[in-house]
């Protein structure tokens, strides 16, 4: 605190406090004899400047040499003897420059240490409250920045989770085609190999246009044409407004894949995944045509979106009907909108 750049104001304030207060309270004297008010003022002024130079000198040089010991401790114990100095100093002064009742006696020491000792103290109690409070500043800070660190460490493990559930699945389809149709699975390599591209490109980034997402995800229908001929098919409705708006990327390969994963469908019993918007909200639905053997669900599809929205402070709707499975995902702002909020 007595580094404060107003350090050269402070004092002077607090000395005419100190000076009004003298002057209002009878008896609160600095000597036996009353000073004039023409002398005392420019005295108390000094003193109060003194005192506050005195702890920055402490704050300044003492407390780095006492590393184990609490400051506010060595800045009040030092400030002590630094005053106890100050007081014999300024009487010895004031009695030789006014002489008589202003002399260096036990009594008038005592009165000048007494003015200095609360003045000192006001000012330590005050230095005490900044301290505590710059302190528990600094550990919200810190709190801040950990919990932001960890919400970032937490995305891009969630972004990164997705790329191995991806691959495994796609990977595990490339090796059945190669040995089937070797013409097809080099379209289907060409294919996971922009989807790839892609995914590399928007690792880092927490929200794209929905736009863009959408030239994913059409490469990634490409994928499941090749893998599922005419037993799966789209039906994509994008109201044009809602291209500019933003979501995290992969989120409908995510979903559109857990479609995939746990219906059954053939040519005479094909799947069809809807895709649409309305408003600010994009939803992904499908008829639900559970399989006879139900492959044990990682959980890590449907998981993966809503913690991702979760760290955006937005929620996923999920609605598992009879006939019906659907999935709402939030449209978040503009991509001009969330520039600006940054």
């Amino acid at each position: 605190m007595f580094s404060h750049r107003y350090k050269f104001i402070y004092p002077g304030l607090l000395g005419l406090y100190s000076f009004f207060n003298i002057l209002i309270l009878d008896g609160d004297r600095l000597f036996q004899a009353a000073l004039p008010k023409n002398q005392l003022f420019p005295l108390i002024i000094i003193l109060s400047y003194l005192v506050w130079f005195a702890n920055y000198f402490i704050e300044r040089n003492t407390l780095p040499l006492f590393k184990k010991v609490h400051p506010l401790a060595v800045q009040f114990l030092s400030s002590f003897v630094l005053i106890t100095g100050l007081a014999l100093i300024s009487v010895k002064s004031t009695g030789s420059i006014f002489g008589g009742p202003f002399d260096l006696t036990k009594q008038n020491f005592l009165l000048t240490l007494g003015f200095l000792f609360r003045v000192n103290l006001f000012l330590n109690c005050v230095n005490a409250i900044y301290y505590f409070n710059k302190k528990f500043s600094e550990k919200n800070l810190e709190a801040e920045k950990l919990k932001l660190l960890s919400a970032e460490a937490r995305l891009e493990s969630l972004n990164t989770q997705l790329n191995p559930h991806f691959f495994f699945n796609n990977l595990s389809a490339l090796s059945v085609l190669i040995h089937e149709n070797i013409q097809v699975a080099d379209s289907y390599l060409q294919k996971l190999s922009s989807i790839y591209r892609y995914m590399l490109n928007n690792k880092v980034n927490e929200l794209i246009t929905l736009k863009e997402e959408l030239k994913f995800l059409y490469d990634y229908m490409d994928l499941l044409s090749i893998r599922f001929d005419q037993s799966l098919s789209f039906k994509v409705e994008i109201e044009e407004e809602s291209k500019s708006k933003l979501i995290p990327p992969a989120v409908l390969q995510l979903l559109v894949e857990n479609a995939v994963k746990h219906n059954y469908f053939t040519e005479t019993e094909p799947l069809q995944v809807e895709i649409y918007t309305k408003g600010d909200y994009l939803t992904v639905s499908n008829p639900k045509q559970p399989k006879m053997a139900v492959e044990e669900s990682t959980g890590i599809g449907l998981q993966n979106i809503s913690e991702r929205y979760r760290f955006l402070d937005h929620s996923i709707e999920i609605l598992d009907g009879e006939k019906i499975f659907e999935v709402k995902l939030p449209l978040i702002g503009s991509y001009e909108n969330t520039v600006s909020r940054r």
